[in-house]
């Protein structure tokens, strides 16, 4: 599977901030507030940060006992229980789900809080709920970067079996 990439995050994320900045011009030009994350989303994403992590333990512990073991050569040391490729495939998925959310929200936010700093009146009490999602989302592409490292494979030393001769 292929890393996250970043191109297409910095489009999902330029996406959504055209988006953010233009509902919020509109909503405000036609009367209506301005558009306000409530707390349960800001928990939301630190709850499906906190689970991810939480997913990828597993792998990361089979990792670390793994290079431990090959780093002692010792043979009295038992070779700990892989962890099921499959299972390691979904947190990889879901990580990378993780990071294109969590690049929509960073630009949803940051357009609603570009609008509201270039506007006259800025309305203070939008500014807090706003901010706080912006945040904990940019803390989810963290945690989906981290966790896309624990399950990536060690590289393989020889020689690229897939490379053409010239």
């Amino acid at each position: 599977m292929k890393p996250i990439n970043i191109i297409s995050l910095v489009i999902w994320f330029a996406i959504a901030l055209a988006i953010g900045y233009s509902f919020s011009a509109w909503s405000t030009s036609n009367g209506y507030r301005v558009p306000v994350s409530g707390i349960s989303l800001s928990v939301s994403i630190v709850v499906v940060s906190l689970i991810l992590l939480g997913l990828a333990l597993p792998i990361y512990r089979y990792k670390r006992q793994l290079k431990k073991l090959l780093e002692a050569k010792q043979k009295n040391l038992v070779r700990p229980v892989p962890v099921d490729p499959f299972y390691a495939v979904r947190v990889l998925v879901l990580a990378k789900a993780s990071a294109i959310t969590s690049a929509l929200f960073i630009g949803w936010h940051g357009g609603v809080l570009l609008k509201l700093f270039t506007s006259p009146v800025i309305a203070t009490e939008v500014i807090g709920p706003n901010l706080t999602a912006l945040i904990v989302s940019i803390i989810l592409l963290v945690v989906a970067f981290i966790v896309q490292s624990i399950c990536r494979l060690p590289s393989d030393s020889g020689p690229k079996s897939d490379a053409v001769a010239a």
